[in-house]
């Protein structure tokens, strides 16, 4: 009864313990979002990280939101040991009690009670101490995602509370128009400022609409209002006709270029050449190695930012719709190609068309029928252009004037940021939610609470997106998937010859490794856990648990023999009766009535020697009791803390690896495949493999105790015993042999299904645009179904495997109860003891051999884990050279290259090709060049994420024996793609907290961010969503700003940084470069090429070569030179108007340095005399009326463009007698 009593005990026990295990493991799931949401963070951004020298904080950071994991997930483990130690012991615990209530009753004790008592009790324990808790804690786990799923699905649909009006097929005596009637809207309810307010506008067939405003002004969400995406509070949208749409942000799927531009319609050779030509992609095809067939990688990872933008525009005008939504398409192409695609495509071949035109780029605008002027999501204006001016509208102050009112805050744009309520509006958003609301709704808006649940969101987006992105090919798969884009080739059903080509470049494949997991794996493992000492200690104690174990067992034997010895025959004839009324299967039960009938001995009628009294057997069994258990908790928790530790070290190997490793990885690895290491394998390695290594240890441990106890009373048994274990481990290896592989296809077989997923949420807006949902849920399908394919593979292969092994375990089961047949010398507690110990065989053999295999099964886990941990890192972070250093390096920013070389791959030619030239403090530095020519390459070189060859100086020192910290932290980058991650504004720009606030705010403040910023909750603390989401893509560009003003290096590198800012933002990036950036050298990669006509001097590359290198205006003066045929090639007016701003600026320099010279003949370095025109602005030269309305933008606001991506701001210019006697020698003329 007293066993009975603690067996019911156990069921409030592990209901309790239940609740403990489904609160930690929703507490290790938030964490583990946290933590794999900023791995996706870091290796989306490892570019600019590196560039930045901001590895240490994010290993910080990292390492913060690791120990959360690790704690919660130690915690768990501690319930865990006790749990287990509980399983362990009970079956003993539960016997003990139950014996001990029957002896102090005053009953005796027989082999029959004993050991029948001990079977039963031991197929209990399984149900109640393990599989009953094991339930529980599965349930709760399944109710908890069944409740994130209920909370998901009962998220409001993207039709909810739109008013938009979409009539798809038109009838022929109806043409296509977008109608727009009183709208207001705003992207979230809990926004206090509308985004839209009471807008109106027509478009009709044939006309074009340019919509034009200052960043977050509203134009990109008047698009998403168009299109559906964004909830209307008034007013109506009504669109005739298809739609087609070109985002803002390119957005490719992992497919060839044609792929990307067929968007899974038929391919129409003659019509798919027409959207090439016009979309300028001929010389780009021709550049690439297998033309449109190339693979563009990931996210367009192997394409210039040019090319992305133009295939993304291909795809909206090869649809063909009837009104066409472009999301300012032209801004990261140069000059020429923007004048191509906007004369050719734009007015030419969409002439026919309803075209609405988001452009900053007052140039263009005077062609265009209709105007539409937003500012802070209001019309300021609506009209043609020469009604427009006529009204006295001027477009260029009205971009550039600053507010001097307290709404202007209101014209810096934020969304609120994404809490779980609206996820919807997320999912619907897609990429594009940099173009939403304002930053003076920071405070007010959606921004997630610290009670918020963070988990929805960060598992659908981090994990999916970030986790993310795995490519694989129909090899890796053993041709049972089909990749998205085959599936995009297949949906083309009338282009079998043309587009069913698969392109002949290979994409990434992930390797999948083949045989058994090695010894040295599991040595790593363990030796990660802890010292040598350490592991050894471990095995001694799980050696002396499990002797404790089977001497506990012997003793329960001994005690019970003794009692035997001492009962008269007649009592025990008497036990033997009532040994049949126990429930055992029939056969066993007669086979162990016969066998203990035909095996009792006469006992003894007095107590043999050697055997001692009830008492002292009770008092020793309950010691072996205690002892158990106390041992058993200790192992256990010794056990996972090994394992924690190893898992702690393994993942602090795995980043340090993959943060080292040269950039060049990230850009031919597919970012789900690092993820899914980071996420899904560690995953493993922390929760699953601990358990399943400790229950195969234990198991393992307890059979051969089983085993040794059974060759005690029956040495013969070990015949059999060895038989069945060889054909035991034979059906194991041929069940590994091919459940591994099964598992590590069906690990390979879910990154696509994260891959597709995260494809489709960057690309959310661009789909529903072009009413593709059915395909990617169809492809989405497909790809899970290949997944689930491989997953069911896999447990039928484990159902098989245990079946063979139940009967096996009956087999032996049957083999040592009759071995006891006709043996009249065995005593009836040794018999007893035997076969119910044969008889635990059963379960544990098959859940041992089970747990065997799923233990090398998760052990691929940390073979892949350490795989990545031995990453070949780049150059050291610090060097003995550093030290040789002064401590103020550079003092002057000089820069020389000698005989530079730069490949990318060491099979292709080089992209940079012995380039030589200087650069003295404090010149400004135009770069120039066709897409191809190495513009951005020549930055990587600067900052050695890939090493060149040759030599790179830097006042006197070489860089290449420098530590990459030291030469990135003393260069300061804006690069092309602001990147901002979810920390608060005072870690984004200072994460090493180097700096005060007053220099923080200092730096705000020149950015004019500092007002915003202030009205945010909590300022500096503030915190940025993920990806700088809720700033503007302007926005974000000034905060990257800012962290080069506070950096205080004398170089600069500005890789084309105002693509996506408007001219307001331009010309304050312009202006704030100009006044901070006057004493340092400046190189400035351009498109636009107003930007760098004030430099004081152009480098001009073509095909990795330097072509040209002189100032701007002497460089025009020829007119053979490479640099005046792309002046040229911008037409005439504009070429004439580039010309006289090189003159100006020319001018300008010569006057300064000649008021220098008079004062000082040379430089005190000897070098020609550099000076500083600060003041210069063209702005102040050359006036609206000295030029048309086509060109206003061009001579008022440099860089209005969106390519002209960074600026080179008046500045240093070289003596002009110098420059003229050293033009076209390059050499002489930058020697340093």
């Amino acid at each position: 009864m007293a066993g009975l009593v603690v067996i019911v005990l156990f069921i409030p026990l592990q209901s309790f313990m239940g609740k403990i295990f489904s609160r930690l493991r929703l507490q290790t799931a938030q964490r583990t979002d946290e933590r794999v949401r900023v791995m996706n963070e870091i290796v989306n951004a490892m570019r600019v990280i590196k560039m930045y020298a901001w590895e240490l904080p994010f290993a910080e950071m990292v390492k913060k939101f690791r120990k959360s994991e690790i704690d919660v997930i130690m915690h768990t483990n501690y319930y865990r040991a006790v749990n287990m130690s509980l399983f362990f012991t009970s079956a003993k615990l539960v016997v003990f009690l139950a014996l001990l209530t029957y002896v102090v009753t005053g009953n005796a004790l027989t082999a029959e009670k004993v050991f029948v008592t001990s079977a039963l009790v031991n197929n209990v324990r399984l149900v109640m101490t393990l599989f009953f808790p094991m339930a529980i804690s599965m349930g709760s786990e399944t109710l908890i995602s069944c409740r994130r799923l209920q909370e998901f699905f009962e998220l409001e649909e993207i039709g909810s509370g739109l008013k938009v009006e979409h009539v798809e097929d038109i009838g022929p005596n109806e043409s296509a128009s977008v109608q727009v009637e009183n709208l207001s809207a705003k992207w979230t309810e809990e926004a206090t400022v509308l985004t839209l307010e009471s807008i109106s506008v027509s478009v009709q067939a044939g006309e074009l609409l340019a919509v034009v405003g200052p960043v977050g002004s509203g134009k990109g969400s008047l698009l998403h209002a168009i299109l559906g995406e964004l909830p209307a509070l008034e007013g109506t949208v009504a669109v005739k006709g298809k739609i087609a749409y070109a985002s803002q942000e390119p957005w490719l799927f992992s497919g060839s270029v044609r792929q990307n531009i067929l968007f899974g319609r038929e391919y129409d050779e003659k019509k798919y050449g027409e959207v090439i030509k016009v979309c300028g992609l001929e010389a780009d095809l021709q550049l690439l190695s297998e033309g449109d067939r190339t693979l563009v990688g990931e996210r367009g990872t192997s394409l210039s930012g040019g090319q992305k933008a133009r295939i993304n525009l291909a795809r909206a005008v090869y649809m063909s719709g009837d009104v066409v939504l472009l999301d300012d398409p032209l801004s990261a192409v140069d000059t020429v190609v923007g004048r191509h695609l906007f004369r050719r495509c734009i007015r030419g071949h969409l002439r026919q068309k309803a075209v609405i035109l988001v452009t900053h780029q007052l140039q263009y605008i005077r062609a265009a029928d209709n105007i539409l002027v937003l500012n802070e999501g209001q019309c300021e204006a609506f009209g043609t252009y020469h009604q427009l001016v006529n009204k006295g509208l001027d477009f260029t102050s009205l971009l550039q004037e600053e507010k001097d009112d307290a709404s202007n805050a209101g014209s810096i744009c934020l969304p609120p940021h994404i809490s779980n309520k609206n996820l919807h509006n997320a999912l619907r958003r897609g990429s594009n939610l940099s173009r939403q609301g304002s930053i003076r709704s920071i405070g007010s808006s959606s921004l997630r609470k610290k009670g918020d649940n963070p988990m929805m969101y960060d598992s659908a987006l981090s994990i999916a997106g970030s986790v993310t992105s795995l490519d694989y090919t129909h090899d890796a798969m053993d041709d049972t998937t089909e990749t998205l884009e085959e599936n995009w080739r297949k949906s083309s059903s009338k282009n079998k010859q043309a587009d069913d080509v698969k392109p002949e470049n290979k994409k990434y494949t992930e390797l999948r490794s083949t045989g058994s997991v090695s010894g040295k794996i599991y040595l790593k493992y363990f030796l990660n856990g802890g010292h040598w000492m350490v592991c050894l200690a471990l095995a001694l104690a799980s050696v002396a648990t499990q002797v404790l174990y089977s001497t506990t067992d012997y003793w329960l034997s001994y005690w019970t023999n003794g009692e035997q010895l001492r009962r008269t025959t007649s009592a025990l004839n008497s036990t033997h009766d009532s040994a049949l009324d126990f429930p055992l299967n029939t056969t066993i039960n007669f086979a162990l009535n016969s066998t203990l009938n035909s095996t009792q001995s006469p006992p003894e009628p007095t107590l043999p020697s050697g055997y001692l009294d009830t008492k002292t057997n009770i008092i020793v069994y309950t010691s072996l009791v205690g002892s158990l258990f106390l041992l058993s908790l200790g192992r256990t928790i010794l056990f996972f803390v090994i394992c924690m530790t190893s898992s702690k070290r393994l993942h602090n190997k795995m980043f340090s690896a993959v943060i080292r490793v040269p950039i060049q990885y990230f850009d031919t690895h597919p970012i789900g495949q690092i993820l899914n290491r980071f996420s899904k394998d560690l995953g493993q390695v922390d929760e699953l493999l601990p358990s399943t290594l400790y229950d195969f240890l234990c198991i393992s441990l307890n059979i051969v105790g089983i085993i040794t106890v059974i060759a005690s009373v029956n040495p013969y048994l070990l015949i059999p015993t060895f038989i069945l274990a060889g054909i035991f481990w034979y059906i194991r290896r041929f069940y590994l042999g091919s459940a591994r592989d099964i598992k590590r296809l069906e690990g390979i077989t879910r990154s696509p299904v994260f891959s597709h997923l995260s494809t489709s949420l960057h690309g959310l807006t661009t789909i529903r645009a072009f009413k593709a949902q059915e395909s990617f849920a169809k492809d989405f399908d497909d790809i899970q179904d290949v997944h689930s394919a491989a997953w069911f593979l896999f447990i039928c292969t484990t159902r098989w495997f245990g079946i063979y092994l139940d009967c096996l375990s009956c087999l032996y089961i049957a083999i040592v109860t009759y071995s006891f047949l006709g043996n009249s010398h065995s005593l009836g507690g040794d018999v007893g003891l035997a076969i119910s110990s044969a008889m635990s065989l059963s379960g544990m053999f098959q859940w041992g051999v089970r747990q065997s295999a799923e233990v090398e099964n998760q052990m691929t886990s940390v073979e892949r884990v350490l795989e990545f941990s031995k990453l070949e890192p780049e150059a050291p972070l610090t060097t003995e050279e550093d030290k040789k250093l002064d401590p103020q390096w550079p003092r002057s920013g000089s820069i020389e290259f000698i005989d530079v070389s730069l490949k990318y791959d060491e099979a292709k030619p080089p992209v940079l090709k012995k380039l030589n030239f200087a650069v003295s403090s404090g010149e400004k530095i135009g770069i120039v060049g066709r897409t191809g020519a190495g513009k951005s390459s020549l930055i990587s070189c600067l900052f050695r994420l890939t090493e060149p060859t040759g030599q790179i100086i830097i006042d006197g020192a070489d860089v290449s024996k420098l530590g990459l910290h030291t030469l990135r932290k003393n260069i300061s980058i804006i690069p092309q793609d602001p990147t901002l991650f979810n920390d608060t504004f005072r870690k984004n720009l200072d994460p090493f907290s180097q700096h005060s606030d007053e220099e923080l705010w200092l730096a705000l403040e020149e950015v004019q961010l500092k007002e915003a910023v202030q009205e945010t909750p909590g300022g500096l603390e503030h915190v940025v969503s993920e990806g700088g989401s809720n700033l503007s893509v302007g926005q974000r560009q000034l905060v990257c700003l800012a962290r080069a003003i506070i950096s205080h290096n004398p170089i600069l590198l500005m890789d084309e940084a105002t693509a996506n800012v408007d001219p307001k933002t331009d010309e304050l990036i312009q202006t704030t470069i100009r006044d901070k950036f006057r004493s340092c050298t400046v190189l400035t990669v351009a498109h636009r090429l107003h930007t760098i006509m004030d430099s004081t001097r152009v480098m001009v590359l073509s095909a990795g070569q330097l072509k040209e290198f002189d100032a701007p205006h002497l460089l025009l003066k020829d007119k053979k030179s490479v640099f005046s045929e792309l002046v040229s090639q911008a037409g005439t007016s504009t070429a004439s108007h580039l010309r006289n701003l090189a003159l100006t600026a020319f001018s300008m320099a010569s006057a300064d340095d000649g008021k220098r010279s008079s004062s000082s003949s040379t430089s005190p370095t000897g070098r020609s005399p550099v000076s500083v025109a600060s003041d210069l602005s063209p702005v102040s030269l050359i006036t609206a009326k000295d030029v048309d309305m086509t060109h206003i933008k061009t001579t008022s606001e440099r860089g209005s463009d969106k390519d002209s991506e960074a600026i080179a701001p008046s500045s240093p210019r070289i003596d002009p007698e110098v420059a003229s006697a050293s033009h076209g020698s390059i050499d002489e003329l930058t020697k340093l």
